[in-house]
């Protein structure tokens, strides 16, 4: 029995943790998709976007394209792009569990990373 209550105080944490190693492979994607997008702006002259893409508008950018691995934690899309900014988003698949799957991380060119949850990369 006390095994069991301790199993169940310790497994929360267990899995935030697991979490946010998990968040290591959203920026350093999102990184790679923001180094594609500074290339393609000077080929360019702007940051590259379109709102109809089923890959996300990363194939265009001439980089290896995350979606195209099978066993990743994250779907990534490029969410806006002009002649002065882009924003790329990493969403957490639905695959994780409650309330994880709600969580998505950006970046702009700046590089700054924001999310709209608790943990941050």
């Amino acid at each position: 029995i006390i095994v069991g209550i301790l199993a169940t105080l310790a497994l929360p944490m267990l899995v935030k943790t697991l979490e946010k190693a998990k968040l290591g492979e959203a920026a350093s994607n999102l990184n790679l998709i923001r180094t594609g997008q500074k290339i393609y702006f000077l080929e360019y002259s702007t940051f590259w976007y379109t709102a109809a893409s089923s890959d996300g508008g990363i194939d265009s950018l001439n980089i290896e394209n995350p979606n195209s691995q099978t066993n990743r934690y994250f779907d990534y899309t490029i969410q806006s792009g002009d002649v002065s900014n882009f924003t790329a988003r990493a969403q957490r698949k639905d695959t994780a569990p409650s309330p994880y799957k709600t969580y998505y991380y950006d970046i702009t060119k700046s590089g700054n990373i924001t999310s709209n949850g608790p943990l941050t990369p």
